[in-house]
């Protein structure tokens, strides 16, 4: 089972432009390596996305994110 990182971050001085990112882990297995190795992925997109403000941040497996989307 493989998880990812929604990420929901809005424009900085625009709080209602806000976006869905999907961030793919595909090396993680579990839900506490998700937390843990989403941390390091964040940190990183954090560092590339300087316009952006995190709003809301979730570990989950493939199959939620399909059945979100649905």
């Amino acid at each position: 089972m493989s998880y990812v990182l929604l990420v929901v971050a809005c424009l900085n001085g625009q709080p209602g432009a806000c976006v869905e990112h999907r961030l793919s882990l595909p090396q993680i297995t579990n839900a506490t390596a998700c937390h843990l190795g989403g941390a390091i992925r964040l940190r990183d997109w954090i560092a590339d996305h300087a316009g952006w403000r995190l709003r809301d941040v979730k570990c989950l497996t493939n199959s939620n994110v399909a059945s979100a989307e649905n």
